[in-house]
């Protein structure tokens, strides 16, 4: 291999491109509610779907330590097919001990001594996320909108997915706000801090009404709560306590204030997406950018981000492999940092920025 036919990973931060984002709800049952060449807004509705619920099985004979199952029905004070609250009175018995619902829901089965209940069911609704148009419809499974706006993709996210306007943190940090003192700008916004993730991140998110987070790293014990929370939080340089670097930052402060949806996708061996924010940007002119080249290969001059973070220029790509220092030889690339410092990264070391 040399470098001529070398393609790297891809990781985008451009101000403006022609993008095209599937959203899907594969497993639920999906209504598409709009047609294609619809014009759509970032907070406009273009699929709902029916959320599974769970079932609960209560051994309702245990419960009243009945000699035989079939005395349940006679004990019954809702009946299959109703509608029931949680605490409500299922059954009682004749001195007044009461079976109550575990969960709201319905009575789907009475028999055998058993009680089952399905959990009431949940709407989920996906927002297009981006101003543009659908292009394509997938009936019962998704629609593809295509618009032109930045873009911004990291490394890591927790699965969730939020709309809301760009903020920097306050100069004193994430960690500094104070319920009664919170500026109403960051009500509702999608807060980008320098500074690693922390558990005081975490219990700040959870207190105040950020939409999503998008911070440079975490260590990775505080992966399982990160999961645990409802609202996106993105990672752009990884995991430990990397800070984030200097090219990220002053393209996310040229971005502050837009409109952005954060879509904080958990990289899976088999997920094709890549954790981003899509950043509502104004286009200017008739000139329309092109879509991002994800078949580019190593070129002398490109953008690139390092995986130690930091970001610079390709320099020089030599076309025999390099003996490393720790023994090893391999296809390597000289990158020139923001510093004006020269390194030499593996080719597979090396992301594309665009």
């Amino acid at each position: 291999m040399t470098y001529a036919i070398y393609f790297p990973s891809h990781r985008h931060m451009l101000a403006s491109a022609q993008l095209r984002r599937e959203r899907t709800l594969p497993d639920l049952s999906v209504r598409v509610e709009v047609g294609n060449m619809t014009r759509v807004s970032l907070s406009d509705v273009v699929l709902r779907g029916i959320q599974p619920a769970p079932f609960a099985v209560i051994d309702a004979a245990r419960f009243f330590g009945l000699r035989r199952p079939e005395q349940l029905p006679d004990l019954m004070e809702a009946r299959q097919g109703d509608r029931i609250e949680e605490g409500q009175t299922l059954a009682i018995k004749a001195r007044g001990k009461r079976l109550l619902a575990p969960i709201s829901g319905t009575i789907m089965f009475v028999g055998d001594g058993k009680i089952i209940l399905q959990q009431t069911q949940g709407v989920v609704e996906v927002e297009a996320g981006m101003n543009g148009m659908v292009v394509e419809v997938v009936q019962g499974r998704s629609v593809t909108v295509e618009a032109y706006g930045g873009v911004l993709q990291g490394l890591w996210g927790n699965n969730r997915r939020a709309v809301g306007t760009l903020s920097m943190e306050p100069r004193e940090g994430v960690e500094k706000i104070r319920a009664d003192a919170m500026d109403t700008e960051l009500r509702g916004a999608i807060i980008v801090t320098r500074q690693p993730v922390r558990q005081s991140t975490i219990d700040v998110m959870e207190q105040q009404g950020f939409r999503g987070l998008i911070a440079p790293s975490m260590e990775p014990d505080l992966i399982d709560a990160v999961l645990k929370l409802q609202r996106p939080v993105l990672l752009t340089e990884g995991f430990g306590s990397m800070r984030m670097n200097t090219t990220t930052i002053n393209f996310l402060i040229d971005m502050q204030g837009k409109q952005a949806t954060l879509d904080a996708v958990l990289p899976a061996a088999l997920e094709p997406r890549i954790p981003e924010v899509v950043i509502n940007v104004p286009l200017t002119g008739n000139n329309r950018p092109n879509p991002p080249n994800t078949m580019q290969p190593l070129r002398r001059g490109d953008n690139v981000r390092l995986r130690s973070g930091v970001t610079g220029k390709i320099s020089d790509l030599p076309k025999t492999p390099i003996l490393l220092d720790n023994g090893l030889r391999m296809m390597c690339a000289q990158v020139e940092l923001a510093g004006g410092e020269k390194v030499t990264v593996p080719l597979a070391n090396i992301d594309y920025l665009g």
